[in-house]
C-alpha cells in the first residue's frame, strides 16, 4: 500500500481510498455507537421533495477509463466508462435523460496512470434525485474513480425551490438566516468529514466579516448592492457568490468521498439546514451563544445537537427536516458513520473550536 495505491476496504460501508488521502479515509476509530434514537422516527419531510440540488464530486479516475474529461466549467457528458474488474463498458446513469459532466480541475492531485476529474451532476430533485446520486456513485466506484485529500464534495441548492420565490429581498433574508445557522453548526459540518477541511482556503469557516456582509445584503434595497455583498462573502464553507446571478447557494464544506453513507449524511445535512433556515422567524446572533457553544464543544456533541436541531432525533420538530427517500430510510446506518468521523475529527483536531 505505497505510492498512493488503492486501499479497498471490505466493509459494509464500502470505503474506497488512497493511503495519502490526508486523513479522510475510513479507519477503526473505536467501537463507540451514537445513542439510540426513538423507536419511531419522525416522518419524512414532504416539503424537501421540492428542493432542487446538484452535486460535484472531485475525483481521480484511471486514465484508461474511457471517460472524456472536458475543460473547467465546460465539461463533457459522461456516457460510458470501463469497469475496472472486467473492462466491459458500463453506461453511466442519467437523470430525466440528462448526463453528468466530467470537468478538469487543476486543484486535484493524481498519480501516474490516473487523471483528475470533477463529476458534475445535472439538476436533481427529491427522492428520485437522491436515488440517482446513489446510482451514479456506485457506477463511479465500478469504473475505478477514487478520491484523495485534495478532493472536495460540493452540494448546490436552488433557493427558489426552498422558499418559493426569487424575490431579491426574500432571497437576502433567507441567505442571512442560512449563514447564521451554518456558522452555529460549523463543528458538526466539518466534523462529519473526519478531515482538516476547515483548514482549506476554499472551504474555510465563515468569519465575522461574512456576518456583516449578509446583514448588509438583507438591509440594502438596491439589487446591485445586494449582489455585491453576496459576492464579497467569498468562497468559504458556503458560497453565496451566485445567489443573485443564478439563484443558488453552494456548500463547499465537505471533503471528497465516493461512499454512499457519507454522501447521504452530507446531503441530508444540507437539505435539513436549508429547510430549517426557511422556518426560522427570529434570528439570533451570527456568533454562537453560550448554550450553543457548550453543545458544540466537540464534533461528536455538535453532531447530536445538529440531529436534534433538525428533528432527526428528539421530539422538537414535527418532521425530520430535509429527510426524504433514502435520506430517511438509511438514517440509522449513515448516522453511525458520521458519528465515527466526528470522533476521528475530535482526536485529530482537539482544539478546533469552530
Amino acid at each position: 500500500m505505497q505510492n498512493g495505491t488503492q486501499i479497498w476496504c471490505a466493509l459494509a460501508c464500502g470505503w474506497c481510498a488512497t493511503n495519502d488521502a490526508d486523513g479522510w479515509q475510513e479507519e477503526d476509530v473505536g467501537t463507540h455507537n451514537p445513542p439510540a434514537i426513538q423507536a419511531t422516527m419522525r416522518s419524512q419531510d414532504t416539503q424537501a421533495e421540492r428542493i432542487t440540488f446538484g452535486v460535484e464530486l472531485e475525483t481521480t479516475i484511471p486514465a484508461m477509463s474511457g471517460i472524456a474529461v472536458g475543460g473547467y466549467h465546460c465539461g463533457a457528458p459522461v456516457q460510458f466508462g470501463a469497469e475496472v474488474a472486467t473492462c466491459r463498458t458500463l453506461p453511466a446513469p442519467t437523470f430525466n435523460g440528462n448526463y453528468w459532466r466530467a470537468e478538469r480541475d487543476g486543484s486535484i492531485r493524481f498519480d501516474s496512470g490516473h487523471t483528475a476529474c470533477e463529476f458534475v451532476s445535472p439538476i436533481l430533485k427529491g427522492t428520485a434525485g437522491v436515488e440517482h446520486m446513489i446510482q451514479f456513485v456506485e457506477w463511479a466506484n465500478a469504473i475505478g474513480a477514487n478520491v484523495n485529500g485534495s478532493c472536495g464534495c460540493h452540494i448546490t441548492v436552488g433557493v427558489a425551490s426552498i422558499i418559493g420565490t426569487n424575490d431579491p429581498q426574500a432571497v437576502s433574508e433567507y441567505a442571512r438566516k442560512l449563514a447564521h445557522i451554518a456558522r452555529w453548526h460549523a463543528m458538526s459540518l466539518y466534523g462529519q468529514t473526519g478531515t482538516g477541511r476547515h483548514l482549506n482556503h476554499y472551504s474555510h469557516v465563515l468569519e465575522d466579516d461574512v456576518g456583516a456582509l449578509v446583514k448588509r445584503m438583507e438591509r440594502v434595497s438596491n439589487p446591485t448592492r445586494k449582489a455585491d455583498a453576496a459576492h464579497r462573502c467569498g468562497r468559504g464553507m458556503i458560497n453565496f457568490r451566485k445567489l443573485f446571478s443564478d439563484g443558488v447557494i453552494e456548500f463547499r464544506v465537505f471533503a471528497g468521498t465516493l461512499n454512499r453513507h457519507k454522501l447521504l449524511h452530507h446531503l441530508a445535512t444540507v437539505l435539513g439546514l436549508c429547510r430549517r433556515a426557511a422556518e426560522i422567524e427570529c434570528l439570533g446572533a451570527f456568533s454562537k451563544n453560550k448554550s450553543q457553544a457548550k453543545r458544540t464543544a466537540t464534533a461528536k456533541d455538535a453532531l447530536r445537537f445538529l440531529w436534534d436541531y433538525l428533528g432527526w432525533t428528539g421530539s422538537k420538530r414535527p418532521v425530520a427536516l430535509g429527510l426524504v427517500g433514502p435520506l430517511h430510510a438509511e438514517f440509522n446506518t449513515y448516522r453511525r458513520i458520521a458519528d465515527r468521523m466526528c470522533r476521528r475529527f475530535d482526536s485529530r483536531f482537539p482544539f478546533a473550536n469552530l
